[in-house]
């Protein structure tokens, strides 16, 4: 079964010493490996996330976002909305767009909105639409996920989030989320989106139901669509925020109290952050930590687990807060320096896809000048 196959013998025994060895010596082979692939340089994006509907009729027990259609903030933005708010922010130079499942929001909608920010912000690249996002639209547009991706590509969409992954392995995902789309149409997707030229961040969720077993299979099918395809841009984990949502209470509940709880999720981020950096940094050399689901103080640590990416600024951080999420919605760019300074490491601004930052901000200069922010803008040496 796609999603819970065991990986090769050797390979096995590989994880297997990775995940039995004492925390502190993963740490500093994680470590080590780090500075020899990427040395103290540590990078981050300048970005802002555009949430623009949380109609949603999947119903993630980890989710606190969506709302069910018809109830109590199921609201979708109008397109002239989402413009609105992303010109609130001119000089970031990515967009992330994602949003809920919405039924009756039609494929019209998407291409419409991608081509209104491509208008109205040419410099910003716009990473868009989650393989669940695109699983939908091929069944309201009943076609394949190579021609809505083509089309996507055609109308301004730069990448896609590698986002509805949670744990690859279908049956975890049965436990968490019934409704999500199955590891073989996951992986098919992103394939998809690889063969037509859009490069994917890859995710996993943790601090859940997930067991050892679980994230060696996720692991695996990351490692197998890398190999293929070499489209995964970065490897982004990403811890459980179990406050509001159904999915949290219930653990909180079996674990004995929410501080518990807690610590279980930050005792797995300690461990499977090295362990992704020994396992899959080969192929997936860009691992980014998340300040939004640890902390800055967390996410600075985390440097030193593995970590080579901080993340962007955000700026409008909707799905993380809405499950009771306390680390804010937006750090400014000299703000990620300084704590990426402060912890010893260079800091070094980015694209998108991993390429170097000097000419795209001097295009975010020269295309919107918000004199207001200008000392936003970093120096890039």
């Amino acid at each position: 079964m796609v999603g819970s196959h065991l990986a090769k013998p050797s390979e096995e025994r590989r994880m297997r010493d990775y995940w039995k060895m004492p925390l502190d010596e993963l740490r500093e082979e994680a470590r080590e490996k780090t500075l020899r692939q990427h040395g103290r340089r540590v990078t981050y994006v300048v970005n802002r996330n555009a949430n623009f509907t949380r109609v949603c009729n999947v119903g993630c027990s980890f989710c606190g976002f969506g709302r069910r259609p018809g109830t109590k903030g199921a609201s979708s933005d109008r397109i002239d909305e989402v413009v609105a708010r992303v010109a609130k922010t001119p000089w970031v130079t990515e967009v992330c767009l994602q949003g809920g499942i919405d039924p009756d929001l039609p494929p019209e909608y998407y291409f419409d909105l991608v081509r209104a920010l491509r208008e109205a912000f040419p410099w910003m690249h716009l990473h868009a639409f989650s393989p669940m996002e695109i699983d939908s639209l091929c069944a309201k547009a009943e076609c394949e996920p190579e021609e809505i991706l083509s089309k996507m590509r055609a109308a301004g969409v730069g990448t896609i989030p590698g986002t509805a992954a949670e744990i690859l392995v279908d049956e975890v995902r049965k436990k968490i989320s019934r409704n999500k789309l199955p590891v073989a149409r996951w992986m098919q997707i992103v394939r998809a989106a690889h063969r037509t030229g859009l490069k994917s961040s890859a995710t996993i969720l943790f601090g859940h139901v997930e067991r050892w077993e679980d994230i060696r299979a996720h692991f695996e099918v990351l490692r197998s669509v890398q190999e293929s395809t070499g489209g995964f841009t970065e490897l982004v984990p990403l811890a459980f925020i179990p406050y509001q949502n159904r999915l949290g209470s219930m653990l909180a509940r079996r674990a004995g109290s929410m501080g518990v709880l807690e610590e279980r999720i930050r005792k797995r981020a300690m461990r499977l952050y090295p362990l992704a950096r020994m396992v899959l940094g080969e192929v997936i050399p860009n691992l980014q930590t998340s300040w939004v689901k640890l902390g800055v103080e967390g996410a600075v640590e985390s440097l030193g687990w593995g970590c080579n990416d901080f993340g962007g600024t955000l700026y409008e951080e909707s799905i993380t807060r809405a499950s009771g999420g306390k680390h804010g919605e937006k750090m400014e760019p000299e703000e990620i320096e300084a704590a990426i300074r402060g912890a010893g490491y260079e800091a070094s601004l980015r694209s998108t896809v991993y390429g170097p930052a000097k000419k795209l901000f001097s295009l975010v200069k020269k295309s919107c000048h918000p004199p207001a922010r200008e000392h936003l803008v970093p120096r890039i040496a």
